[in-house]
This record gives structure tokens, C-alpha cells and sequence, in this order.
């Protein structure tokens, strides 16, 4: 029976990949997953094939959009069923976190194909985000605005913990909204946008990396990163 492992390789930097993820990714048959996270295991796959861009691989890495990753699973599917193959899909960060809608999706798709599934925790940007503001993470709502369909829950979940002088971490999303337009919807409705000081992390753990710090009253409006994860908490704390 072929298994299929979804695996977290960390936010980006090669330091902050697991050794049990490194271990599956070196015996998979194949590797799946977006650019970044290739790009964060290119060292393990030792090098990617044409689709990956880096030069000849000995494995079967397959890079996945967002338009293609179905059309991608779909084959991957074929090529496991009735054999005994090993398939790493790679998720940036944690899959535990920010991705359930299409950790929902592949469970079912390979179980009910006959495929085993089996999720891999990694180090999330989050967790990182939390250190180098010095966030107890246990103490903060986690919020993801990674959701394709409406976020107005998330939205609201929020505004209340704002409202309830709670520290947030969050993760805005990529294409509406990014820390300037959650710095405007705040102070519409209301929330003392003056009284939380806000960290902005891009490209984290990447040689790249940025960090803004401001209040929510003065986020800068710039272009972000879509690797972009903000901690929000109360003034003084």
C-alpha cells in the first residue's frame, strides 16, 4: 500500500526543518508541493527537475499553483494506487495550522483511493513570529485569514479579542487583506487602533526577512509579502 505523508518544512529556512520531514523527503518516491516549499528543501531533493527549475533531481518533484494542484493530486492518486510508493506534499510552515482546507481535501481524496495518509507537523511562521516578539502563544489568539471563501467570522473573532485585550497572531490574507487594510477595518469599527503596538514579519527565517514595528494606527501602506505574519498586542504589555 502506498503512503502519503503531508509534511510541514518550516517557514522557509533550511535551519528550521525537522529531521523526521527531512528523513521522509530523502525516501519519497515523489514530492509535491509550491515553490517556496520546494525551494526550502532544494538541499534534500538535490536539485528539481525542470517543472521545479533547479536543475536535474533523482526524484519525481512535482510543483503545484493554485490552478494546477488538483489536475496535480489527481495524478499523483493514479500513480500510487496498487503500489507501494512513499509521497511527500509539502506544506510551508505547519499543515496543522492555516491549511485545513486542503488538508480536509487530500485525506479524502487518497483514503478513499487507498491511499494511507499520515500528517507531519513542522515549525510554523507562526511559532517563530511568537518568538521574536516575545508573544506567549498560549496567552494569544491565533487567527488565519488564509480561507478562500468569506472571513467575516474570522473578522469578528478579532475584533473581540482586540476588544478583550487579548495579544493576536495572525495571518492576513495575501490578496484583500494584508496588515494596512486590517489597520483600516480596525479603527472603523471602533477598536483604540492607537493603543496596540503591531510587529509585521515577511519572509521570515529567510535571508530576506523584514520586520515592521508600528501601532495599528500608523501600519505603513506598502506592497507586503504574501510570507507575512503580524502580532498584534495591547500597548505596555
Amino acid at each position: 500500500m502506498s503512503k502519503v505523508y503531508l509534511v510541514g518544512v518550516g517557514p522557509g529556512g533550511e535551519g528550521y526543518i525537522t529531521d523526521i520531514a527531512r528523513r521522509l523527503i530523502e525516501g519519497a518516491d515523489i514530492v509535491v508541493g509550491y515553490r517556496h516549499a520546494l525551494n526550502a528543501v532544494r538541499g534534500i531533493v538535490d536539485g528539481m527537475d525542470g517543472r521545479g527549475g533547479h536543475g536535474e533531481s533523482k526524484k519525481d518533484v512535482r510543483v503545484i499553483t493554485m490552478k494546477t494542484q488538483d489536475h496535480v493530486y489527481a495524478q499523483v492518486v493514479d500513480d500510487l494506487k496498487g503500489r507501494e510508493r512513499v509521497c511527500c506534499i509539502l506544506f510551508t510552515g505547519d499543515p496543522d495550522f492555516s491549511e485545513s482546507e486542503i488538508v480536509d481535501r487530500l485525506i479524502s481524496l487518497f483514503t478513499d483511493n487507498g491511499v494511507g495518509v499520515e500528517i507531519i507537523p513542522g515549525i510554523s511562521s507562526v511559532q517563530v513570529a511568537a518568538a521574536r516578539s516575545r508573544v506567549a502563544i498560549d496567552r494569544s489568539s491565533l487567527i488565519t485569514f488564509h480561507i478562500t471563501g468569506s472571513i467575516d467570522r474570522e473578522k469578528d473573532m478579532l475584533i473581540g479579542a482586540l476588544r478583550a485585550r487579548r495579544s493576536v497572531i495572525l495571518l492576513p490574507r495575501p490578496w484583500d487583506f494584508m496588515p494596512q487594510h486590517i489597520g483600516r477595518f480596525l479603527r472603523d469599527e471602533g477598536v483604540d487602533v492607537k493603543g496596540f503596538a503591531v510587529d509585521i514579519y515577511e519572509n521570515l527565517t529567510l535571508s530576506s526577512e523584514r520586520a515592521t514595528h508600528c501601532t495599528l494606527a500608523d501600519i505603513p501602506d506598502r506592497e507586503y509579502s504574501d510570507l507575512c505574519v503580524m502580532v498584534i498586542r495591547p500597548v505596555g504589555r
